[in-house]
């Protein structure tokens, strides 16, 4: 496998390459389905706050589409880089420095956590036990988004990323890992390879039981 720089020294250069947050218009229909879906929870609820999570938010296109559906947004992001430009392009949302653990995040008052292609990067027993972890600090009814780049053959598989080292799911393991962690599914949507993916790509929602 090809060195991997990591995020903090490819940041401006994904920028550049990236500077929509969706590649399709199934990615921007998926996060909208989500959104809409924490909405109705806040309704549904006793207050009319709705705050979201974006885990690995990176340069914070997918948190500024969120707010500008009128969610409160908290984007976190291990590279300092990336996070540098969420800042600097997106100065009225709320930005932290951090990993997929959320040490420093209270989830118990959160309506939904998106993770768009930022848990491939964690090994896959990790994954599960990010996702148990925050299964157990979320409310009842907290809606979970997931993507990651996908596999027509069953299981989990590393995959040369040109960043840092990276697994796909086939859409079933995701969904055990989910449903395992204490989640209910409620939809999933895979797209197939094309000239600008290598692989399919799985997105997956559920809810806090």
């Amino acid at each position: 496998m090809a060195p991997q720089p990591g995020y903090d020294a490819l940041a401006d250069l994904y920028h550049r390459t990236f500077p929509e947050p969706f590649q399709t218009a199934l990615e921007r229909r998926a996060v909208d389905a989500f959104a809409d879906l924490a909405i109705a929870a806040r309704d549904a609820g006793p207050t009319t706050a709705v705050s979201i999570v974006d885990v690995g938010c990176g340069t914070g296109g997918v948190s500024a589409h969120l707010g500008a559906r009128g969610l409160s947004v908290r984007g976190v992001d291990p590279s300092r880089a990336m996070l540098a430009i969420a800042r600097a392009q997106h100065p009225d949302l709320t930005w932290s420095n951090g990993d997929a653990d959320l040490t420093d995040v209270d989830l118990s008052d959160v309506a939904g956590v998106i993770a768009r292609f930022s848990l491939i990067h964690l090994p896959p027993d990790r994954v599960r036990s990010t996702l148990a972890d925050w299964a157990e600090r979320l409310p009842a009814g907290a809606v979970l988004l997931v993507a990651t780049q996908s596999s027509d053959a069953p299981g989990v598989h590393e995959f040369d990323h040109a960043v840092a080292r990276a697994w796909r799911w086939h859409a079933d393991a995701l969904a055990d890992a989910v449903t395992t962690a204490g989640f209910d599914e409620l939809w999933r949507t895979v797209s197939r390879p094309d000239d600008d993916h290598r692989f399919p790509e799985v997105h997956l929602t559920a809810v806090r039981r």
